[in-house]
């Protein structure tokens, strides 16, 4: 038996995720610091957590993370598409009106995104859920 499978639960081909302790780096604190990362705690808590990390199957991560990541960001496009036609979504948003030309004169060149992460909720079973999609902010570059 592969370790980690629990046959009738995870299906074919799919592992148990599996949580992994990890130390953490040296010094990253004051690494992250000096690049500008300055919230690795907030509000007394710890916002950056290095001390594990999540052991996946490569058919897990294809089909229940790429996949509903990929059909995520093609969803997050077409409302961005849908908003920029809106005022009173572009309002209902509060984008600043100052830059609303600039939004859509980049949208409309197709000019490149730099970097967009989602929080996802996975729990081993069926696709990962989208918390959140956070696009263009460097937050976690580090």
């Amino acid at each position: 038996m592969r370790r980690g499978h629990r046959p009738g639960r995870a299906g074919k081909g799919y592992l148990q995720v599996q949580k992994i302790d990890l130390p953490e780096r040296a010094n990253w604190r004051v690494t992250a610091q000096e690049q500008g990362f300055t919230f690795a705690d907030m509000h007394g808590e710890p916002y950056w957590d290095e001390s594990s990390c999540y052991c996946f199957s490569m058919q897990e991560i294809e089909e229940r993370l790429e996949d509903p990541a990929t059909e995520l960001h093609a969803m997050c496009l077409e409302a961005v598409a849908h908003v920029l036609q809106s005022e009173e979504m572009l309002d209902k948003l509060v984008i600043p009106e100052a830059h609303r030309d600039y939004i859509a004169h980049s949208w409309h060149n197709g000019d490149p995104a730099l970097y967009g992460r989602f929080d996802l909720a996975y729990d081993g079973h069926g696709p990962a859920k989208m918390l959140e999609y956070n696009a263009d902010t460097p937050t976690s570059r580090y």
